[in-house]
């Protein structure tokens, strides 16, 4: 890359994060030709807000030449929306040629998405641009053949093959677990080992004997549990390289929230960035202290996973025994950015250890030796090609956090900072106050007055609780389910018996709880004069689903905004 032709640094010279870019633009002249990963995003946009963070990223990185951004699927329902507001954010983003995918719907049971689109997709200039560009979108599995069937092929006479897939998946597995069962039905043809460099996803996995497998307590695979064993499964036995980015890899690398204080004057995918942030943080203190949609999401829970609290602290001891209005909070308040952790793992090995996000003294994934076992293949540390960057609190596979939190914040802002001028432009106004009206977000039906008179209401707390204890025995027969598989795998009859009683104590108590929530059902269907739980939900817009629990926004305007 010449001076000439380099692509702007969005920063002052001298500055901190112009010596990052000076280090970034370094990378990539050092790069021999076919290094530049080409990367495929498979995505639930708008489920959190660390997808959209994970995408300026890999946009910033794609306009300094350190990646090839080659396509975007947006799958988790409703997967059509996502991807109209993912398409606009690629527009604001001067990634125009970046083909957008409509996904599966990422989950084996839609109901568990629902406690989550309180925040999400409610932009509706976002949504309108998207409507006005009338591009019909491809389907996940259209997308993922088309670029699976280019990589590696010479596009003009006398050129280089292009470059082969980097898959990172930072949603439900389901995509591409389904592609990988349709490679392996085609009578005859192998399986496209060849076609993938590198699949990287936020979530982890574990080696069980020589086996891989997904764990279940990580959002993305707990989506749709079938798909993430498949997933893990195809890893090994088509011995495709991966990397897995956990929880704690995140955790570790907090970043401020005042970082996102700041991005209201960056653009309308900042101003919309810090309009969903806060909403989605208030959400978690308000649920805690009121009417938590998870048993063991306590204050505890909050002080110390939200705001990085050790419990052994006086102020987590404070806060614990008086918690003051969200406003107070907020300053306090730790990000973390799951899903951008995953993304700097896909800008390449010497991307990361040039930033010494990642110990140079770990071993590169090196390409398999087919004379090794399979036992070897999987715990040869000179063959290594399944890693997981975050294994425990105290195992972070290599991983500098404190790096890792400094390089994402750079080039987030760096991203938002070089396309500003194109985004404002592109959605015609000269405001960057793009995220929807405060006054105008959601349209309920329902008043916080009547909910909160229905929320007391103890049938339907029965109900509530009588799903949770359901869903929670429904996890439990699944993990039981899982170590009786094992078990068989290893052939021990101890272990075997040990799991078979365990999954009929739970199959048992599941049907029990079972009975118990029809009848708490019943008993709220007898009494009219109590309503029935859909009193409890607050209904939204016409083409999204009616959510069960309390009116969010409604609370926000009250509690943060002040408004009646």
């Amino acid at each position: 890359m010449s001076s000439t032709s380099a692509p702007q640094i969005p920063f002052a010279e001298g500055t901190k994060e112009y010596g990052y870019y000076e280090r970034l633009q370094h990378v990539v002249r050092s790069r021999l030709p076919g290094m530049k990963p080409r990367v495929l995003v498979i995505t639930d946009i708008e489920q959190d807000y660390d997808d959209l963070l994970a995408i300026i990223f890999l946009s910033e990185m794609n306009r300094m030449g350190a990646i090839e951004l080659a396509g975007c699927i947006a799958n988790h329902h409703p997967a059509d929306r996502r991807a109209k507001f993912l398409r606009t954010t690629l527009d604001c983003l001067n990634l125009q040629h970046v083909p957008v995918a409509i996904g599966t719907k990422g989950a084996s049971d839609i109901v568990a998405h629902a406690p989550d689109l309180y925040y999400g997709l409610k932009n509706r200039r976002f949504h309108d641009y998207a409507e006005r560009k009338h591009t019909p979108p491809l389907s996940g599995e259209e997308l993922i053949d088309f670029l699976v069937d280019q990589s590696g092929k010479v596009q003009t006479p006398g050129g280089t093959p292009t470059q082969k897939l980097t898959v990172l998946l930072i949603s439900s597995l389901q995509d591409i677990s389904e592609a990988f069962e349709r490679w392996k039905s085609v009578p005859g043809a192998p399986f496209p080992t060849d076609k993938f460099d590198k699949f990287i996803s936020q979530g982890g996995y574990k080696l069980e004997g020589n086996n891989l497998w997904p764990e279940m307590g990580m959002t993305n695979n707990r989506f749709h549990r079938p798909a993430a064993k498949n997933y893990t499964r195809t890893l090994q036995g088509c011995k495709l390289k991966s990397d897995a980015w956990s929880r704690e890899a995140a955790k570790a690398a907090r970043i401020d929230g005042s970082f996102f204080q700041e991005l209201f004057q960056l653009g309308p995918i900042g101003a919309h960035l810090e309009w969903m942030w806060l909403r989605q943080e208030f959400k978690f203190y308000y649920d805690p202290l009121n009417d938590p949609y998870m048993p063991q999401l306590d204050v505890g829970w909050y002080l110390n996973t939200r705001l990085n609290l050790s419990r052994k602290s006086d102020l987590f001891q404070q806060l614990a025994k008086s918690m003051p209005p969200f406003q107070e909070v907020v300053p306090l308040i730790k990000v973390i950015a799951y899903d951008c952790c995953a993304a700097v793992g896909a800008v390449g090995e010497d991307f990361m250890k040039a930033f010494h996000v990642l110990d140079p003294s770990v071993k590169q994934q090196a390409p398999l030796d087919e004379t090794l076992s399979e036992h070897e293949r999987l715990f040869n540390d000179n063959k290594t090609i399944h890693r997981v960057f975050g294994r425990t609190q105290d195992d972070m596979g290599g991983i500098n956090a404190d790096q890792l939190a400094s390089v994402m914040v750079v080039f987030i802002l760096g991203g938002l900072l070089a396309t500003k001028d194109h985004a404002e432009k592109l959605l015609q106004t000269k405001s960057p106050s793009t995220a929807i009206p405060d006054h105008e977000p959601m349209q309920y039906k329902n008043t916080l007055e009547n909910w909160e008179h229905d929320r007391q209401q103890p049938l339907i707390t029965e109900v509530k609780r009588c799903q949770k204890e359901l869903q929670g025995l429904k996890d439990k027969q699944a993990d039981a389910q899982d170590s009786l598989e094992l078990a068989r795998i290893a052939k021990s009859h101890d272990r075997v018996r040990q799991a078979e009683n365990t999954l009929n104590e739970v199959v048992g108590k599941e049907t029990k709880a079972e009975i118990a929530l029809n009848a708490a059902i019943g008993r709220i269907e007898e009494d009219k004069t109590r309503g029935t739980e859909r009193k409890l939900r607050g209904e939204y817009d016409s083409s999204t689903p009616e959510l069960s629990g309390a009116p969010y926004e409604l609370l926000y305007q009250r509690d943060v905004l002040g408004r009646g």
